[in-house]
C-alpha cells in the first residue's frame, strides 16, 4: 500500500473511531464517504470495507463503555437482533441497483437527517 494511501486510511480510522465513541456515528457517516472520496472506492467496497470497520470499532467501543456500566443489554439485544434481518435485507437490495444509485441514496440520507438535526 503506497504511503499517501496508508495515511489516509489510518486518519479515515482514526475519524471513525473518535467520532463513534463522541456520538455513536463513524462506519456510514465518515468512513463510507471518505473511502469514496479519498480512496476511490465505490460504494458496494466502501460500504463493505465500513461494515468490517464497524465490526471492530464496535468490539473496542463495546468493551470500553462495558467497563463503565454504560451498555444497556437488553436494548443493544432488542435493536441489535432485528437490525442482522435488516442488514441481510440491504446486502440483497444493494446487490440490485448501481453504485451512483447508492452514492445518491446515502447523499439524500445524510441531507435528511442533517436537515432533521437543524430543526430539532
Amino acid at each position: 500500500m503506497p504511503k499517501r494511501t496508508l495515511l489516509a486510511v489510518v486518519g479515515i480510522g482514526i475519524a471513525s473511531g473518535f467520532l463513534s465513541a463522541l456520538f455513536g456515528v463513524g462506519g456510514g457517516i465518515v468512513v463510507v464517504p471518505l473511502l469514496v472520496l479519498l480512496l476511490g472506492f465505490d460504494a458496494r467496497a466502501a460500504t463493505a470495507t465500513s461494515l468490517a470497520v464497524i465490526l471492530i470499532t464496535a468490539l473496542a467501543g463495546t468493551t470500553s463503555f462495558s467497563l463503565l456500566e454504560h451498555v444497556d443489554w437488553d436494548a443493544a439485544a432488542l435493536v441489535g437482533l432485528p437490525a442482522v434481518a435488516g442488514s441481510v435485507a440491504g446486502v440483497r437490495l444493494q446487490r440490485r441497483v448501481t453504485s451512483r444509485v447508492l452514492t445518491l441514496l446515502f447523499a439524500a440520507f445524510i441531507v435528511a437527517v442533517a436537515v432533521v438535526l437543524v430543526l430539532e
